[in-house]
């Protein structure tokens, strides 16, 4: 069995090229990196590096070794950092529920840079309904919720909110369908065609929701465009289907009575037991600075 210290003076050798620049590297004296070198070549009893005047070269043995010790001494990295911040009381795990309507390009640039700050953090990013995420914030489940906001001004009790902005909604429908033809839709139109409905927002009760008869309701994005490919009409936020209308997958659609497209706010909530947590604050700020920058 060979210890951390073996392990990473082998990687610093290997990745450096020498025992004296591995030594370095760590911090450490010449001898005891060579010291450690060797008792694991006697483990094995096969060598590792050839000694060339005062370079190190990597035998074939520590060429098939080197990944498998990156991933030991990263393992053994997170495992270390998980048991201190268990012992701290610090989170290990953020749990950040979302809304079909938050921007993919929002959590992506938080995702991007809560791993450069929290490196040892995971960030779970779960699609949820907004009476399971207040609930999950109540109960310390989840850490922090991103969710249209209801025609209401506050929300939930005991629950902190902060407005973000507006998302843009428009109508779309497959490009083929009658309505993608039709010089002029109105009201009625719609309400003769088949309607695809995100649930969230049906359960959610948005303004303006439901207008067909004929709705359908889909969990995913994804599944409801591939649907809307094909037939029936959707109102979906502009980020979302940008790749399939510029390829004229679907069609946005223009409404007789609609003189600007929908835009629908959204907020960031969280459990008063989190504020002064420095994890979930630096998250919220980062929220709140792509915010600032790419919502209305």
């Amino acid at each position: 069995m060979f210890t951390h210290d073996q392990v990473t003076s082998f990687c610093s050798v290997y990745e450096n090229g020498s025992f004296s620049a591995g030594a370095r590297a760590m911090n450490r004296d010449r001898s005891t990196v060579r010291e450690h070198i060797s008792i694991m070549e006697d483990s094995i009893a096969v060598p590792l590096f050839e000694i060339i005047g005062k370079s190190a070269h990597p035998t074939e043995t520590a060429h098939k070794l080197y990944p498998r010790a990156l991933v030991l001494i990263r393992q053994l990295k997170e495992f270390n950092a998980e048991a201190m911040a268990s012992f701290d009381g610090e989170l290990s795990s953020v749990y950040i529920y979302y809304d079909a309507i938050i921007p993919c390009n929002l959590i992506a640039s938080v995702e991007e840079q809560m791993s450069v700050q929290f490196p040892h953090i995971r960030f779970h990013w779960l699609q949820r309904s907004r009476q399971e995420s207040m609930e999950d914030l109540g109960s310390g489940k989840a850490h922090l919720a991103l969710m249209p906001v209801l025609n209401r001004l506050y929300p939930e009790d005991a629950i902190i909110f902060t407005n973000l902005g507006s998302v843009r909604f428009s109508f779309y429908a497959s490009a083929n369908s009658r309505l993608a033809k039709l010089d002029e839709v109105t009201r009625q139109d719609l309400q003769m065609e088949k309607q695809y409905i995100v649930e969230n927002h049906h359960l959610a009760n948005l303004n303006t929701s439901k207008i067909s008869p004929h709705y359908h309701l889909v969990s995913s994005n994804d599944v409801l465009i591939a649907l809307l490919k094909k037939q029936g009409w959707a109102m979906l936020p502009d980020e979302a289907t940008l790749q399939y209308s510029t390829s004229n997958q679907i069609k946005r659609i223009e409404i007789k009575e609609l003189i600007n497209r929908f835009n629908f706010s959204i907020c960031t909530f969280h459990s008063p037991a989190n504020e002064g947590n420095p994890i979930i604050d630096a998250l919220r700020q980062s929220v709140y600075s792509y915010a600032k920058k790419y919502l209305s």
